[in-house]
């Protein structure tokens, strides 16, 4: 474990200030896509399996839109060598797009058919990025028969108009902005009644958190003159004073289809690459005061990875159910090396159309709920009213990774407000995962929302009641500015690897809790080892965007990084020593963003770090430039230099890394696409004793085939 921990752990801090992507780092990070539909436009949904945090985005122009994102919770199991990419799921509100991540830039890629507009928003769960576009508009259908008048009795009345905006409501706290936007419509079109007033107040809120700001202007003065006595009129006038100017978005008037009965639909991709990496490494040394010259080479990896991604849907009036099957299969051809096949999701979904149920039975990545990672078993929610939802969640851990074949089982509850005063949402929870007969964790935790069209907070903390301590305190933000700018904030405090008895397993001659407990070792000692095995990371970043013309934005951040050191721990032969925590470390970096410079309809993306810590100083600079040579194809082109002075114990350490790369692909027809990427890394170590030179080449080529 100590031999694991604190590389990935340090190799996890440095994706994450370098802001560049390892394809082997993050085989698996997008869960899933949803298309849902929002007042006059389509959001396209982006969930993934760890927590993100948004940073900036850029166009080609062409339908071609880059999003970067820091990935805030590495997988340590996830080591092959497997690029996303997935397919637009059956949509008739949104454009049909194709997703792929990592890029050569480390961005994540969605491609449109056809140039269209849009926005980016990160998700109010800090585990989402929604796109919004126009929905497309439907083909026109010949208009209802209208029905004769029919006299009501006003009881008849206040009771539609009381099932109307409590229907209302539920929709506004669910997201479903249309769906809420319509309801009040068809309430004020009612005779007055004693729902008028709160329904009028309600429209202005739905319009201007779907960011109809114009029209949400029209809906809070209309109030004001019907209703200036109000007891709310002082806060519909603080609404009204705090409106931007200009909406953000365009509008575009659409009708939300009433969704039908469908069959079964079965969607996804499926592809090969196949990767191949040869190294050739010089060694130059002193010996006895005599040189000494020794080089060797050798074909680091051949590996052909097999990708399946599919899911099934079935949608009706009340519910929507679908299953999802993801799985890798890594045949190794080096020798000694073994095959490696992993299912990374199995499951079976449904939710109610009126967000009253879900149930998820499989493989899955838990998102909330305190659960950590990729687990076998069910999660369930039940909405008590439109304020309160119930959840519960019973499974065991998935670990690719660990060595150990020891069963760990959890059960957790979670209660979710999702009601609260203004865009606020938040929940609470309870969990406790145990092994070997003994608790391995158990924790409390509470999680907190805000979200509007400009502005989005999460925060969450996760406290062990078990080793008193905090597991997780984190807290993000971000602003978007009228003008087009965005700012963002992460503050980040965590255990690695997370708090959990079997931590203690690596300084033990038995690798099993349960066969520990019965030799006489006591589990609060197996907490102390566990505790002491565990260090800590702190990162403080702010950043910005700024777009300064049609054709160039420009990006900055600032982060503080710092690693705990680790206790002593275990017994025996097997005993860990205590490791050293490294001091602050700073890292400058800024990003230039440009398109249509050279060609029309091209991407370059320039950037530069400077990271400053006790014992070393880095400099990174990298270019990126994106061509669409064709309709059909694509050709990329990466350059990175990193050079490093100083290291832990050696101040005449010094690092040389040049990375040219060229990636091309070609869309052969709707359905299947090739790709092919290479790239030479040129590395340059010298020190007071040791010259070394290591040239590593590699490529890899395939396809995908989206079916539908």
């Amino acid at each position: 474990m100590r031999n694991f921990t604190r590389p990935f752990t340090l190799l996890s801090v440095a994706l994450l200030l370098s802001g560049v992507a390892i394809k082997s780092a993050h085989a698996h990070v997008i869960d899933r896509i949803e298309i849902n539909h929002v007042g006059d436009e389509a959001e396209i949904q982006i969930i993934f399996d760890t927590r993100i945090q948004y940073l900036r985005e850029a166009s080609l122009g062409n339908g071609e839109v880059h999003i970067y994102f820091n990935l805030l919770e590495p997988d340590p199991s996830a080591n092959s060598l497997v690029s996303e990419a997935k397919n637009s799921p059956p949509s008739d509100i949104a454009p049909h797009f194709t997703l792929s991540y990592p890029e050569l830039d480390s961005a994540l890629d969605i491609t449109f058919d056809k140039q269209v507009e849009y926005r980016v928003r990160p998700g109010k769960d800090g585990r989402s990025i929604s796109i919004f576009t126009p929905v497309i508009m439907p083909k026109s259908e010949p208009s209802p028969a209208i029905p004769p008048l029919t006299l009501r009795t006003p009881e008849e009345i206040e009771l539609e108009a009381k099932q109307l905006i409590d229907s209302a409501r539920h929709a506004l706290v669910h997201d479903q902005i249309g769906t809420s936007i319509e309801t009040l419509n068809q309430l004020l079109k009612l005779p007055p009644n004693q729902q008028s007033q709160p329904a009028q107040e309600l429209i202005g809120e739905a319009r201007e958190k779907n960011g109809e700001f114009a029209k949400a202007r029209v809906e809070y003065e209309l109030y004001l003159k019907l209703y200036p006595d109000a007891t709310d009129a002082v806060q519909v006038k603080e609404r009204l004073a705090h409106l931007p100017s200009e909406a953000n978005k365009p509008i575009l008037r659409a009708a939300q289809k009433k969704i039908i009965e469908e069959k079964m639909i079965v969607y996804g991709s499926f592809s090969q690459n196949y990767y191949r990496g040869m190294s050739h490494t010089e060694v130059s040394s002193v010996l006895n005061g005599l040189g000494v010259t020794s080089a060797l080479s050798s074909i680091d990896q051949s590996t052909l990875v097999s990708s399946l991604d599919m899911t099934g849907r079935k949608r009706t009036e009340t519910t929507d159910t679908r299953f999802v099957v993801r799985e890798d299969y890594n045949a190794n051809f080096l020798r000694g090396q073994k095959n490696d096949n992993r299912l990374n999701a199995a499951y079976v979904e449904q939710s109610a159309r009126d967000h009253s149920y879900l149930y998820r039975l499989g493989r899955q990545v838990g998102s909330a709920g305190g659960v950590m990672g990729r687990f076998d078993g069910a999660w369930l929610g039940y909405s008590v009213n439109p304020a309160w939802r119930v959840n519960g969640v019973i499974g065991a851990p998935v670990d690719f990774f660990g060595s150990s074949t020891e069963r760990k089982t959890f059960t957790g509850v979670s209660v979710d407000l999702t009601r609260l005063p203004e865009q606020w949402s938040g929940s609470g929870y309870f969990i406790q995962q145990r092994v070997g007969g003994v608790a391995d964790r158990q924790a409390i935790g509470v999680e907190t929302h805000y979200f509007d069209m400009l502005r989005n907070y999460t925060g969450l903390l996760d406290y062990d009641t078990l080793f008193k301590a905090v597991n997780i305190a984190t807290l993000q933000g971000n602003w978007t500015m009228a003008s087009g700018g965005n700012y963002n904030l992460l503050v980040d405090h965590r255990k690695s690897p997370p708090l959990q008895i079997t931590n203690a397993l690596p300084g033990q001659t038995i690798q099993s809790i349960a066969a520990l407990i019965q030799s006489g070792v006591s589990s609060d000692t197996l907490r102390t080892d566990a505790k002491a095995a565990s260090a800590t990371s702190n990162l403080f970043m702010v950043g910005m965007t700024q777009p300064y013309s049609t054709h160039w934005r420009l990006g900055g951040d600032f982060r503080i990084t710092n690693i705990s050191g680790t206790g002593a721990y275990g017994s025996g032969p097997t005993a860990v020593a205590a490791a050293p925590g490294t001091d602050n470390i700073y890292i400058y970096s800024a990003q230039a963003i440009g398109n249509n410079l050279l060609f029309e309809s091209d991407l370059g993306v320039a950037s530069a770090s400077y990271i400053n810590a006790r014992f070393y100083k880095g400099q990174s600079l990298a270019f990126n430039q994106v061509e669409m040579l064709s309709q059909r194809w694509r050709l990329d082109v990466f350059l990175q230099f990193y050079t490093q002075n100083g290291t832990s114990g050696d101040p005449n350490y010094h690092q040389t890394r040049v990375t040219p790369s060229l990636k091309l692909g070609y869309h052969l027809n709707e359905s299947v696409s090739l790709e092919g990427e290479g790239g030479i890394e040129n590395t340059h170590t010298s020190s007071a004793t040791q010259n070394d030179k290591t040239r590593r080449t590699y490529f890899y080529v395939g396809y995908r085939w989206d079916f539908q």
